[in-house]
């Protein structure tokens, strides 16, 4: 095929519906193999969480404390829809020091300016970190630890971010948003040459399967029989490092929770799974990935990490 369909993701990493859409596009990924390319646009979910008023989910209109409590159990209840892990107690992201999500935002910026390929596996740890760790991810030193966990270059990474060329260009992301008319996250754009298709909101797969055929003209359509060898299956975890069960279910198919749990149980068992439970499910990984040994912390303001 001379051209891939090109899905532009309008996100932010805090966004729980952009979490919840991960599933999503790890079946369009085993569906439509090698003929869908992601591209993210930082959208700003939130500049600042004590002018944010989110009535739909009971979000605002509170002191910070109140409005941590407020996005938890949105989270949650979000959680229990679309299937992606959530640590469910504890969350205290917001603060007067870190009101916005734009930390994340820029952070993101400064890794597609170091290395656009690892750029989205530290998008994906963001939102990970975020959601089912709880961790302070508009704090510069988790930045800074999770961008060496996925192994960019830190002190690149940090220089993007001071120097203030990686807000520069999410204000850039920030205009694009504006000029394609995007006021909620996630939106996705589907592209196929010159025709463009903009769905809002969360979308199940169905509707993105049927955007994709009608923004080709019926040109790219998905696999008529998904290979499910359990050597297939555990290719696909390895190449991304570790999904979630609602991941794993949805890229292969699997008819419910309990089919997919019963299977990961039978690897487990095997030996070549490792499960990590979190919060309202689990994540995944093979046993033949090295654990992590890296820097666990860096300071950004000596720049090591130890």
């Amino acid at each position: 095929m001379d051209k891939k369909v090109v899905i532009t993701n309008f996100t932010d990493p805090l966004c729980t519906w952009c979490w919840g859409l991960e599933p999503v596009f790890r079946k369009l990924e085993t569906h439509f193999p090698g003929e869908i390319e992601f591209r993210y646009v930082m959208g700003g979910l939130v500049e600042n969480i004590e002018e944010k008023w989110d009535p739909a989910n009971g979000i605002g209109h509170a002191d910070i404390p109140a409005i941590n409590r407020q996005i938890e159990a949105h989270w949650k209840d979000a959680s229990r829809r679309h299937g992606m892990p959530v640590k469910g107690t504890g969350f205290t992201l917001f603060s007067r020091e870190y009101p916005s999500t734009y930390p994340q935002n820029i952070a993101y910026k400064a890794a597609q300016m170091v290395d656009p390929k690892k750029a989205d596996r530290f998008l994906r740890r963001m939102r990970e970190a975020s959601a089912a760790e709880y961790l302070h991810t508009s704090h510069a030193d988790v930045l800074d630890s999770l961008a060496a966990e996925v192994g960019l270059d830190t002190a690149a990474f940090r220089k993007h971010i001071d120097d203030g060329s990686a807000e520069k260009a999410f204000r850039e992301d920030l205009k694009l948003t504006r000029q394609y008319g995007v006021t909620g996250f996630p939106t996705c754009l589907v592209s196929y040459g010159a025709k463009n298709i903009l769905l809002r909101g969360y979308n199940d797969y169905d509707t993105f399967v049927k955007v994709i055929e009608m923004a080709s003209d019926g040109k790219v359509r998905p696999v008529q029989k998904l290979d499910t060898d359990d050597s297939k299956i555990l290719d696909f975890i390895k190449t991304h490092g570790r999904l979630a069960l609602a991941e794993l279910k949805e890229a292969f198919d699997f008819p419910d929770y309990n089919t997919a749990d019963a299977w990961v149980k039978k690897m487990e068992k095997q030996g070549s799974l490792t499960v990590t439970p979190v919060g309202t499910s689990y994540f995944i990984a093979t046993n033949n990935i090295p654990e992590f040994t890296g820097p666990h912390y860096c300071d950004s303001t000596t720049g090591q990490c130890m």
